[in-house]
């Protein structure tokens, strides 16, 4: 690829990630190709389709999320919290993306190949996170990488109505997400406010 138009690539998936942030995964693509700089033949010479476009930002931040649980794997010595520390981590970078997370289907995942490679290396990670604290005795033994993943899917995508305070809610979700993974002897109280019930 040339180098301009590498660039543009690059500036058409910042733009994505920014807007789809900013203002809902409706956005259009034109105003996606205007934020970037470039026409909307650039945006579909280099993205298909819009769909085609959320997949690679999506790549791209659980690309920068397996960087940041390698680099613990490595080197976090404390195996009892290794697992926790990732998911604390996970939540807040997942939290800037909730709009292009609830875009992203299990069909979306299975069509491209770069999302289900993706995918397959997060559940590889996941894995060895848990055998880390497993071997510490933190970690369920019976706990496994699709069990992660499913909650972590439910903390990142469910945003409860009328929330007291959201930081407050999303600790003590992910406090539940703990909870439902930890030995006995590694529980802890959980933090935060409930979510209010709806009439």
């Amino acid at each position: 690829m040339r180098s301009d138009a590498r660039r543009n690539r690059e500036r058409l998936l910042q733009a994505a990630e920014t807007m789809f942030r900013e203002r809902g995964i409706d956005v259009s693509v034109g105003d996606i190709a205007d934020a970037a700089g470039v026409g909307r033949g650039t945006l579909f010479r280099n993205f298909a389709s819009k769909d085609a476009l959320i997949a690679a930002v999506v790549a791209d931040r659980i690309s920068e999320l397996l960087d940041y649980g390698r680099g613990l794997l490595e080197g976090d010595g404390d195996d009892a919290e290794v697992m926790f520390t990732f998911l604390s981590g996970l939540a807040e970078r997942q939290e800037r993306n909730r709009a292009l997370l609830q875009a992203v289907s299990d069909d979306l995942v299975a069509s491209v190949p770069e999302l289900r490679a993706a995918h397959a290396a997060l559940l590889e990670l996941l894995g060895a996170l848990l055998a880390r604290g497993k071997r510490a005795g933190s970690v369920r033994p019976e706990a496994g990488a699709a069990d992660v993943l499913f909650l972590v899917k439910s903390l990142c995508t469910v945003t409860p109505a009328g929330a007291p305070v959201p930081g407050q809610t999303a600790i003590r979700h992910l406090d539940l997400v703990r909870a439902a993974l930890s030995t006995p002897e590694y529980s802890r109280p959980l933090r935060g406010e409930p979510a209010p019930l709806r009439p």
